[in-house]
């Protein structure tokens, strides 16, 4: 059966929410792009600091996360409940693993004197990388909710189901602008 564009997976207004959120991402990303062309020696400096292994494995969980969430929401299409909740449950422990390893590697860079504040490019990677966390933490919670309705007595309808995997997938997305914006080498 072929789903009507005015039907969209997930819904018309998450899709809106997610259009809403790219555009505001991409304000963000044409920012930190503006500021690496103007300080390209600002930001050489600043990406020496991260370590671009940390970005491949903050990558890796997300997309492996996302997967796992494309996953939940076939199984459920389905009408596989207990697979769905599971994929679902596997896709939030890697999200966490990601918050969990994220918050100790700011940690570092704080304890390193890198903080919002010291120049353009740590003010760039602080507010850039804590709005994409912002929206990874929104995330985690409504694939939580989802997760734990799929066995009462009235489980979420599948709209709802893709909607927060489309969610989630906003955050794999972005994620795919931010990891070259800090973590290539210009």
């Amino acid at each position: 059966m072929t789903r009507p564009l005015t039907e969209p997976p997930g819904g018309v207004l998450m899709w809106l929410i997610v259009a809403l959120e790219l555009v505001t991402f991409a304000m963000v990303f044409t920012l930190i792009g503006v500021l690496r062309m103007q300080q390209p020696a600002l930001f050489h400096a600043g990406q020496a600091a991260l370590s671009s292994t940390v970005g491949l494995v903050f990558t890796l969980l997300l997309i492996t996360s996302g997967l796992l969430a494309a996953e939940a929401v076939h199984a459920y299409r389905l009408t596989r409940t207990h697979r769905a909740q599971r994929f679902l449950f596997a896709a939030i422990a890697l999200g966490l693993a990601f918050v969990a390893f994220k918050l100790h590697d700011t940690a570092g860079h704080l304890a390193a004197g890198h903080r919002l504040g010291v120049d353009d490019f740590w003010d760039a990677y602080f507010l850039g990388t804590g709005f994409h966390l912002a929206h990874v933490l929104v995330g985690l919670v409504l694939l939580s909710v989802v997760a734990f309705r799929l066995h009462r007595a009235r489980p979420p309808e599948l709209e709802t189901v893709a909607a927060v995997a489309l969610f989630w997938h906003l955050c794999d997305l972005a994620w795919f602008f931010l990891f070259p914006l800090f973590f290539a080498r210009a």
